[in-house]
């Protein structure tokens, strides 16, 4: 999982924010490695034909970025810098997957994401 790098990490955007906590984890957690911590790619801008064909598939927005399933449990993780904003729809995603007992977190820095990853993990 080593050799994504980016130059400039003094501007986080969610997508660097994302690629730090996603590579610390896999790094120091293998049991992550193989499906048990992901990206599900349902955000960006699509042209309209594509977004189509994505919401007929199944590609729903709001779902967290990072999905771990770990002992039997899945958790949502939704990453955002000190400023961004959680979207109605993904605060109606978070309330939905509550109401399942699936626990949703809203991470806005690297270290707040390596102290919810080594309390679920222990």
């Amino acid at each position: 999982m080593k050799g994504v790098h980016f130059k400039n990490l003094k501007i986080m955007t969610e997508e660097k924010l994302q690629a730090k906590c996603y590579q610390w984890a896999v790094n120091n957690y293998p049991c992550l490695r193989f499906g048990c911590l992901f990206h599900v790619p349902n955000g960006g801008t699509r042209v309209k034909r594509e977004a189509v064909v994505f919401k007929a598939i199944g590609v729903v927005a709001g779902v967290p970025d990072l999905i771990l399933i770990h002992q039997n449990k899945t958790y949502g993780i939704e990453l955002k810098t000190k400023t961004g904003k959680v979207s109605d729809k993904q605060i109606k995603v978070h309330e939905a997957w509550k109401k399942q007992g699936i626990d949703t977190y809203i991470v806005r820095s690297f270290e707040e994401f390596r102290e919810l990853i080594q309390k679920i993990i222990k």
